[in-house]
Formats: C-alpha cells, structure tokens, sequence
C-alpha cells in the first residue's frame, strides 16, 4: 500500500475514472457551438429593444423565426421570361411546401408592384426571395441544407443566405478550423519536446497530461454551456485547446526538468519527484495561479463575447491539478526511463544570450529602460484601433451563403442583404389618418440621408409616394373636377340666355324673361364662386402644403393598402416598421455610423407629435454592429483594467514587492501595444486587409498579459530561489537569467508554436490574433532579461544591497 501511495497509483485511477465520465457526459459539441455562439447584448441597447419588438410584438406569424434570402441569379445575364418563370414555379413550390420547410412566411418578386421594385435587380440579372423559417423547425446548419435543395432551379444559381445563416457557416468554419488546430499542435509539441528532451517517452507523456485536462475541462464547460447557460462563444474551444496545449507543455518542462536535474544528483525516484514537486511545482502553482486569475477576472465582462473566454480558467484550473497530481505518477513509475534513451540527466542548459542582456542591463539600467521603452512605444502608438465589424468577412467567399451575400451586393444596393428597420411602437392603433400622415412625413425625411438609398413604409411600400395619397394629387383632380363643372355652368347658362331671348319674343311676356334672368344671375354667381374655389385650390396645389399625404376613410380598407398595412404594421396596429436601405455594406463603418443619424431623425422628426412619446429603436445588422461597438469598446478598458489589477494583486503575493508588478505590468503591456502594430501592419501587407478585425485586439490582449505574465514568474521566481546569502540582488537576478533563459525561450517556442498552429485555419480573428501572440512573445523574450534585471537594481541599490550582503556575510563567519 505504501508503495502505491508512493506511486500515487491512487490519482491514476482517479483521473481514469474522471476522464471517462467526462468523455461520457461531453455534448454534441458542434451543435452546442452552434446553438450558443450568437453575440448577446445587453438588454438596453437599442438592436435588442428592436429585437424584442420584432419577436415579441409583432405578429402575422413571423415571430421566434430565421430570416432567410433565396437567390436566384443569371450571373452578369439578364434573366429571359424562361428564366423568370422557373424562380415563380420554385416560389410556387416553396409556399405549396410550406410545412415541409418550416416557412411561416414567404415575399416573392411577383407579389405585388412593391417586390418587383425591391426584390428583382435593376440589371434584370438577380430575384430575391425572402423567408421566415420558424426555429421549431430545426438547426439552421438543417434549414439551409435543406433549402439549398428546395430552392435549385433550372439554368440559374441559388443560394441561401442571411445574417442568420452567414453567422452559422461562421462557427462550422471555425469548427474545421480547430479540427486542423487541434493535429498540428499536437505534432508540433511532440516534435519540440523529442528535441528538447531527446526520447519519444517524455512528449507523449506531456501530451497525454494536456490531452486529459482538455477533455475534462471542455466537457465541465460545455456541461455548464447545455445546463445553465454558461458564456460561450465561436472561440471559446479554440482558446482553451490553444492555452493549455501552450502552458500544460510549458509547465511540463519546468516539472521535467527539475525532475531530471534531481536523477542526475542521485535522488531516487520517488524522492526526486516529491522534490520536483515542491520545487518546480511552486512555480508552476504561482504562475497557474496568474493566469487563473486572470481568464476568471472576465466573468466580470458585460459582454457575451469577453465573458466566454472564462472557460479557459477551468481549463487552467483542471490543468494545474492534473500536472500536479497525474504527472507525478509516471515520474514516480518510471523515474529515468521517463527520458528513454537519453542518458544525460542534467538540468536545463544556461542561456548565454540572457546572461549577457541581464549583466549589460544591470549595469546600465537607465539606459537599458529608456531604450526599450523608446523603441516599442512609438511603435504601439502608431496603430490608429480601426477595426473591422463585419463578420461576413471571416468566412471564405467560397461558402455558398457567403457567395449568395456577394451576389447581392454586386446587383442590388450593399445594404439590401441586410436592411435597417426603424421600429415605431405606440400605445394606441396607427392605421388612422393622423398617425399614417407622422410616418409618412418621416419615411421622406429618412430618404434624405445621404447614407440612404431607399425606405419603405406602409405609406410608401414600394419605396416611392403613392401619388393617389397625397394632396397635390387629390386637388388635381378636384380643380379638374371643379373645371369641368365650370364649363358645364357656362354652356348651360348661355343656353339658358338664348331659351330666354326665345321665348320673349315669341310670347311678348316679361314675367317669363325676369324669371329666366334671375336664374341666369344665380348661375352666373355659382360660377364665380367655382372659378374663385379654382382658383384658390389651384394655388394651394402648387404650395408645399399640397405636397403631404392625405388618405380618405374609404381608402383604409382598401385591399391594396390593407396589404401594406398587413406589412408594415404589427397585427395590434400598434406598432410601425420603416425598413431602410443604406448605400453601403450595412456591416461598414459607414453604414454603422449612419445609424445613430437615423435615430435622431426618428426621434426628431416625431417628437412633439401625437407619436412623441412613442419606443422609437433601430433595428438591424447595421443598429447590432453599432452597438457591438459601443459595448465592446468600453467593455474592453473595463475588463482589461479588472484583469490588470488582479494579476497585478497575484505578482505582488509572488514577487514580495509592490514595484515589480507595476515594471512587469508595464513591460507586458508595452509589448501588447507593440506587438498590435506589428500586426496590423503585416495584415495590410501580407493579407491585404486594411484593418483588423474587431475581436483581435482584447483576444490579443488577454492572452499576451496572461500568458506573458508567466515568463516573467519564472524569472523572478528563480531569482527568488537563488542563495541570497552570498549573492547581491544584481548578482542572482543575473544567475537566474542565465538558468531560467533556456526554459523561458523553449517555452516561448512552444506557445508560439501552438498559437501558429491557428494560421491554417483561415479565420481571420484567428490568424490576426495568433500573429499579434507570438510577436508579443518575441519582444517579450528579448525585453524580459533587459527590464527585469534593470528593475531589480533600481529597486535595490548597488551600495545598500552590498552593506546588507557584507553584514550577512559577517553574521555567518561570526556563527
């Protein structure tokens, strides 16, 4: 039983069992990604109140649905009749088949003359047909596989796209994308660590350590995702695999290497392992403990995004367990054949390079500060934080809805895939005069946006004025009314006249011809007035007054405009939609800033009316991204500030000073800043994107001060472990420099090795983010041994440390 204790065969079986629950319990991993990976707001911002108004408020069966964009294009070809038949034999189809495909709704071209005008292109080349899918009917990965099928039709390409469906070909590509990830880390490390430890035995042991804190982690955290709801996002798998593949062979090294140096001064193996384990593991533990609270710290994001990537703390924690309970076991078995064939059992080799940067910084530290800071912060300055918001751009243009989104672009206004709606909810009914007239006045003054190409409303369905519901048009056709009246006045009075003059002369009577003249002069007033109500309405026509629109009672119900209300009123009435769309791509900078414009015309426009107390929001990809924005960008400082802080508090536990973290903090944020410039620069070089994508700044972010942190743990923590009874502090910082640099540099290697292993992947975010991470960590390698080891001399003078060594040294010859 001892032996076993020794051994620790007992934490075997436990993590056997562990991991088999684990494996057993682990979800439909591509499904869950799916399912919770959309982008959450907070419930104030205006695109979620417009969100709720569309799924909760609004009716004709379109709520809780997908919307969905069917194309049918001709490439660059004008469609023939042919052609326009067979897109109205598959919309014929897809309404007959409704049930079939989920579809609780269904706009085709040919509907009436406002979807000729919005959903066929001007170049006769492209037909849109717009569906509502219901989410009962299954995963959109289902949904668009089987509308892909239902909507092929004969000599033309189709497509299925949308905001929805771009958003899941979004997070299976990033599940490919960590398919090929997850195979070149692996054998990257096994090749690294067969180098570093010459025998295939120690990589696959490091590997088996990762591979069963992974797979515990992930299925505790999808567990968690399925359940209760935990954040996660389209990321959250693959930072987790990337940072404990990166720091599980890391801190293995470190473990293997103190073990290894214990074998080659005699210790047996059980006693070189607990000696590994107090010696190295206390790294290990404090740098974990770093990073642990530092991915914990994001819980406290707002936003959904940022929150996800607090999965990787479990991964880090379960990490830490493992490599301190499970490692121990084959290193307490297998003692030297751990390291089979190599026969060399010695600790790490010293580093030169750092010795050297560390003696010369130590000397010059002054200098040595104001260089490195002069060089790297004119760089991380230059980055002007123009980000890319549009989503769309992470996958490749050749996913078919990717291909469908494009084709859109190219035939119809960019902002037509993904039009804005501005939302107009009332207390009271809005199909009355007085209310259709507010909305139709700002339907016209929403047009006038330089950043609008067109808006519908349920006065203007087709994008233009309905020339019947407006006064001009009315009082055109009064005055040719009043004209025609007029005319026929005159004729009848002068006929009047000659009857008169007729019938005197023939019966000589007088009494007759007063009569008749009296008539006449009765007419002759009627006419003038006529012509004065002519003349006044024909003015008032070519007034501007004339130019507002006016719906008599009986054209309410009339069935054409019944239609229009159907469209753009909720089923109470109460509720109005104005769908606007932009001149550019609705996910641009252009296009998200004109939103805000087109809040405060709403809002402008309608106050002090009978629908100036009214939920004004703008709704759409365009409001989303704004307000993607808007969150992210403070959440960002918040966080960081939150997650610099808490490692901060970490480093002054490890490092025993209130200073050091303050120059490490520094150092690693310098290097992030740096490292960010660096990036966006070879994005526009070499990937010919002119902007970063909005998710690379705080993913770099968190993972540089998190995983940089540790490098600079190592190194104080072998200053910490050095004989500080016959060495000055300028002394050990120098010594441990020269001991730790190989570890922190094979380490560096390694993380970057893994975080390259994203670049294949061909997700934008990912390959930007892992470029920023080993930029980072290579400034990060050359400016550690420069600035600690300068840091460490100014916080204790050359002169008071060697009083304190010297008295040290008198105490110990006097004992």
């Amino acid at each position: 039983m001892k032996k076993l204790i020794h051994n620790h065969f007992f934490a075997l079986l436990a993590w056997v069992v562990i991991l088999v629950i684990s494996l057993v319990a682990l979800p439909n991993v591509n499904q869950l990604t799916r399912e919770h990976s959309q982008i959450t707001l907070p419930n104030s911002t205006q695109s979620q109140i417009a969100q709720t108004i569309e799924q909760q408020h609004w009716g004709h069966h379109v709520n809780n649905t997908y919307q969905v964009v069917a194309v049918f294009s001709n490439g660059n070809q004008k469609m023939s009749a042919a052609d326009r038949q067979n897109v109205q034999k598959t919309v014929d189809r897809l309404q007959k088949h409704q049930d079939e495909y989920g579809i609780k709704a269904v706009m085709g071209p040919n509907d009436n003359a406002a979807t000729r005008k919005q959903l066929i292109s001007k170049d006769q080349t492209t037909q849109l047909v717009q569906l509502n899918i219901s989410k009962k009917h299954g995963t959109l990965q289902k949904i668009n596989r089987q509308l892909s099928t239902a909507v092929k039709t004969t000599g033309l390409k189709t497509y299925i796209t949308g905001a929805d469906i771009l958003n899941d070909d979004f997070s299976g590509a990033v599940q490919q994308g960590i398919k090929k990830t997850e195979v070149i880390s692996v054998i990257f490390i096994f090749i690294v660590l067969l180098l570093v430890f010459r025998s295939p035995i120690t990589p696959l042991i490091s590997l088996l350590m990762v591979g069963v804190s992974f797979m515990t982690s992930f299925s505790i955290v999808t567990n968690l995702v399925d359940k209760f709801n935990f954040p996660f996002s389209n990321f959250t798998q693959v930072f987790m695999i990337i940072v404990l593949f990166g720091i599980g062979t890391d801190y293995d090294i470190l473990l293997y290497n103190q073990f290894k140096e214990n074998l080659g001064k005699g210790m047996e193996k059980w006693a070189a392992t607990k000696d590994a384990q107090e010696k190295a593991g206390r790294t290990i533990l404090y740098s974990g403990s770093s990073l642990l609270i530092g991915f914990t710290s994001l819980g406290l994001a707002r936003f959904s995004v940022y929150q996800s990537a607090v999965g990787v703390a479990i991964g880090v924690a379960v990490l830490l367990i493992v490599l301190l309970t499970l490692n121990p076991f084959f290193m307490a078995v297998l003692g030297k054949k751990m390291f089979w064939p190599d026969k060399r059992f010695t600790g790490e080799s010293s580093s030169k390079i750092w010795q050297r940067m560390a003696n010369n910084s130590v000397h010059h530290p002054v200098i040595t500060l104001i260089l490195v800071f002069a060089i790297l912060l004119p760089i991380g300055l230059v980055n002007r934080n123009q980000l890319n918001y549009n989503d769309a751009d992470e996958i490749s243009n050749s996913t078919p809805s990717k291909k469908g989104f494009n084709v859109v672009e190219d035939h119809f206004s960019k902002g037509t895939a993904e039009p804005v709606t501005v939302y107009i909810k009332s207390n009271h009914r809005l199909d009355n005069e007085k209310n259709l007239l507010l909305i139709d006045r700002l339907t016209n003054q929403l047009k006038d946006s330089a950043d609008v190409k067109t808006v519908t409303s349920v006065t203007q369905p087709a994008g233009s004025k309905v020339r019947q519901l407006y006064v001009n048009n009315q009082l055109q056709q009064l005055t040719g009314q009043l004209g025609t009246a007029q005319s026929s006045l005159s004729q009848l009075s002068a006929g009047l006249t000659g009857q008169a003059a007729m019938q005197a002369a023939a019966t000589g009577s007088a009494s007759g011809a007063a009569s008749e003249q009296a008539m006449m002069v009765g007419m002759g007033q009627m006419s003038s007035g006529l012509q004065a109500g002519g003349d006044y309405l024909s003015g008032l026509q070519k007034s501007a007054a004339a130019d507002s629109f006016y719906i008599p009672n009986n054209q309410l119900k009339n069935a054409e405009f019944q239609q229009s209300v159907n469209n753009y009123l909720s089923a109470d009435k109460k509720t109005a939609k104005l769908m606007v769309i932009l001149n550019s791509n609705p996910s641009a900078s252009r296009a998200t800033t004109a939103v805000n414009g087109l809040t405060k015309i709403s809002k402008y426009s309608l106050k002090g009316t009978a629908l100036g107390h009214a939920t004004v929001v703008v709704g759409g990809q365009s409001s989303k991204i704004n307000d993607t924005k808007t969150v992210a960008g403070g959440d960002f400082m918040r966080t960081a500030i939150i997650m610099i802080v808490g490692i901060g508090l970490a480093l002054v536990y490890v490092t025993r000073s209130l200073l050091q973290p303050v120059y490490v903090l520094g150092t690693l944020v310098t290097a992030y800043m740096a490292s960010l410039s660096i990036t966006h620069l070879l994005t526009r070089l070499i990937l010919g994107r002119p902007m970063l994508t909005w998710n690379t700044p705080f993913f770099s972010f968190i993972m540089l001060i998190a995983l940089g942190v540790d490098y600079s743990i190592f190194l104080i923590m072998r200053y910490r472990n050095t004989d500080n009874q016959h060495h000055l502090p300028t002394e050990r910082i120098v010594m441990a420099a020269s001991a730790i640099g190989t570890v922190v540099i094979s380490a560096a290697v390694i993380l970057s090795g893994t975080f390259a292993s994203l670049i294949p992947s061909g997700i934008p975010t990912l390959i930007e983010v892992a470029m920023a991470v080993i930029i980072g960590l290579i400034i990060l390698v050359i400016i550690i041994p420069l600035v600690v080891p300068s840091t460490i001399h100014l916080t204790y003078p050359m002169r008071s440390a060697m009083r304190d060594n010297q008295a040290k040294r008198k105490g110990a010859e006097q004992n």
